[in-house]
């Protein structure tokens, strides 16, 4: 008898105990749980739209150079203002930008270059994460330097060493978020840049960002390219 109240009450002690633990464990669980919930709230949490929140005279750190470009002082580098296929007229962009495959896309910029004598190229996947705001959405860019930027996949000339030639990197205007594992086939806009390192002391690009002449730089109307025609480019 003794015994099994003996038992009863090292029972009843461990039953305290297992339940004195649980309780400990349930409390850390909520906790790390709210924690959990908080961090995932912060991560999608929702952002403003940009053009709501930045200033109209706030460029950043661009600065405007003639017809449409403008320059990064934080990179060096010098950005068409408007996509691929559209161009730079009275303070917007007009026109149809254009939607290329990845291998058009590239020989447009390659044929823009012979043209202006001017060498433009597709924009790097890094290029184009500097220009992308951590704060705010839909673009993620700053409006007064990109007017009519939309928010949509956008190709990159860069590619990634772990997929086959079949792919390159895209990044979504929205809100930066990229993928290197796009299709080459697919239709994309795109994004022209060029180095201003590259500039020659005598060209009218350099002169329009470093205090001389204002000259116009090329007309970027894709009617201007081949003769009047988009060399086999199509509009989407």
């Amino acid at each position: 008898m003794r015994s099994t109240q003996k038992q009863k009450g090292t029972l009843s002690s461990l039953d305290y105990i297992l339940c004195h633990v649980s309780l400990g464990l349930l409390k850390r669980g909520v906790v790390v749980f709210c924690c959990l919930i908080i961090v995932s709230c912060d991560r999608y949490s929702q952002k403003p739209v940009c053009s709501t929140v930045i200033d109209d005279s706030d460029l950043g750190t661009f600065s405007y150079g003639s017809d449409g470009t403008v320059l990064d002082w934080k990179t060096d580098t010098i950005w068409y203002r408007c996509p691929g296929g559209s161009y730079f007229w009275q303070d917007t962009c007009s026109g149809d930008r254009l939607k290329l495959s990845w291998i058009d896309a590239m020989d447009y910029a390659t044929e823009l270059s012979e043209i202006s004598g001017v060498e433009w190229r597709l924009a790097t996947l890094p290029e184009i994460r500097s220009i992308i705001s951590p704060t705010c959405v839909g673009p993620a860019v700053n409006p007064n330097v990109f007017p009519t930027l939309k928010s949509a996949n956008t190709w990159t000339s860069s590619e990634s060493k772990r997929q086959s030639d079949t792919f390159r990197c895209a990044i979504n205007i929205y809100n930066g978020a990229f993928s290197c594992r796009q299709l080459k086939r697919i239709a994309m806009p795109f994004l022209l840049v060029h180095d201003s390192s590259a500039l020659s002391e005598g060209s009218p690009l350099r002169r329009s960002f470093f205090g001389r002449e204002r000259e116009a730089l090329v007309p970027l109307d894709t009617q201007d390219i081949g003769g009047g025609q988009t060399s086999g480019f199509k509009a989407h």
